[in-house]
C-alpha cells in the first residue's frame, strides 16, 4: 500500500513530513533507527527541494509517497517545480564534484539508488529506495 501526504514547498512543513514519516515507520514497525535514517533522508531530500528546485517566494508544492515493497522500501518525492537545471541534476549526482548550494551527497549514506525523471503531466519526480 502506498501512502501520501502533499506539503507546500515551506520550511515549516518538515515537522509535519517528520510525524508523517514517524507514524509511518511505527505503522510498519521499523526499527527506531532505521526509521530515524529514513527521516534524515526525506529531510535531506525536502530541504533540496524547497532550496534548489524553487525559486525564492514562488509557492509549489510537494507530493510524499511511501512504498514497503517488502524487499525494499521506495520514497518518492514528486514536486510541481520546474525542470531540474544541471547544476541541481549535477547535485543529485553521486559521482559528481560537489555543486554549490544544497546537495545531495549524504543521501548515498542512506539510500540504495536514487532517479530523477521529469513526467508527463511536468512534474519532477526524485524516486529513492532503501533496503530493510
Amino acid at each position: 500500500m502506498v501512502s501520501r501526504l502533499t506539503l507546500s514547498n515551506r520550511p515549516e512543513n518538515l515537522k509535519a513530513l517528520r510525524e508523517f514519516l514517524r507514524d509511518w515507520g511505527k505503522q510498519q514497525g521499523l526499527s527506531r533507527s532505521r526509521s530515524k535514517s529514513l527521516e534524515k533522508a526525506a529531510s535531506e531530500i525536502f530541504h533540496f527541494i524547497i532550496k534548489r528546485v524553487y525559486r525564492p517566494g514562488v509557492p509549489g508544492s510537494l507530493t510524499v509517497m511511501l512504498e514497503d515493497t517488502g524487499v525494499r522500501l521506495r520514497l518518492v518525492f514528486e514536486d510541481d517545480g520546474p525542470p531540474y537545471d544541471a547544476p541541481t541534476l549535477a547535485a543529485i549526482s553521486p559521482n559528481a564534484h560537489p555543486s554549490p548550494g544544497p546537495n545531495l551527497s549524504r543521501l548515498q549514506e542512506w539510500s540504495d539508488s536514487l532517479v530523477y525523471y521529469r513526467t508527463a503531466d511536468h512534474k519532477n519526480r526524485l524516486v529513492t529506495f532503501y533496503t530493510l
